[in-house]
């Protein structure tokens, strides 16, 4: 009986921390439906009057006190080229993908994820720039470059790899207390909540290829879309500006001091 007793203490001690330890996990808190946002990825600025969400950079850029804010995290290419003196934005030896190239961001390679090894070291990676997120006061990350199974047809990674190792960065965001959003990607939408967790979306140019429904109807209200051009600008505020945020933004996504600066709203 006493080894009975013992046992029994033992293993409500477990079960105690480890609900413990749940609870001291931060849970992680969905941005507003529908409300009005800026997309500040060339540099922190004040937001404009009325956005009430902003999305900036991982590295070097802060959340904002008075808007819900996510951190923009490049977690399917490199930021730089390999070998960039900043080491910080280099990715573990083996992982970057060096004979294939973003065409659009010259100095930009995909990540192979083609094996559950190869996913572990680049969640690791990532997770450190999550903690970054995390310590500068963000509230959510968006996971940039999910499309990537999409665009390059010779990589050894495809789509079953790139959920799967998008589960594994959603699960590390959210035991950070970190809300997590998909980015773009419309070929994953049937399983974006339910299978990997995405909890909203930020989405590029939906109005241009006429993309926005699709994701409200997944997401609600809780989709962010931006927009390059004035016919993109028109299309995505007729589809969905009064369910969701768009905004217009010029393709640097450049400060307000700058000549060629562009942000408009439905």
């Amino acid at each position: 009986m006493r080894g009975e007793r013992v046992m029994t203490a033992g293993l409500a001690l477990a079960v105690g921390l480890t609900l413990a330890a749940c609870a001291a996990r931060p849970m992680p808190v969905q941005p507003p439906p529908g409300v009005a946002f800026d997309y500040q990825l060339g540099g922190d600025y004040p937001p404009p009057s009325g956005a009430e969400l902003v999305v900036r950079q991982w590295s070097g850029g802060e959340a904002d006190p008075e808007a819900y804010s996510v951190c923009y995290v490049n977690a399917f290419q490199t930021e730089a080229e390999p070998g960039h003196p900043d080491s910080e934005l280099n990715w573990p030896e083996g992982l970057v993908l060096d004979s294939l190239e973003d065409p659009a961001w010259p100095g930009e390679h995909p990540i192979n994820i083609d094996s559950n090894r190869q996913r572990r070291i680049a969640v690791e990676f990532v997770t450190h720039r999550f903690t970054e997120c995390v310590a500068r006061g963000f509230d959510a990350v968006e996971l940039d470059n999910l499309d990537t199974f999409t665009r390059y047809p010779d990589a050894p990674f495809d789509r079953d790899d790139t959920v799967a190792y998008a589960r594994l960065l959603v699960e590390e965001a959210t035991d950070l207390g970190l809300a997590v959003g998909q980015k773009n990607t419309p070929e994953l939408l049937e399983i974006a909540r339910t299978e990997i967790g995405f909890g909203f979306a930020i989405v590029e140019e939906c109005g241009e290829h006429d993309e926005c429904e699709a994701f409200v109807e997944i997401f609600e209200g809780r989709v962010y879309a931006v927009e390059y051009s004035d016919a993109g600008l028109a299309a995505a505020c007729e589809a969905i500006g009064s369910e969701a945020g768009v905004v217009q933004r010029d393709l640097q996504l450049l400060t307000p001091d700058a000549p060629d600066y562009v942000h408009a709203t439905c």
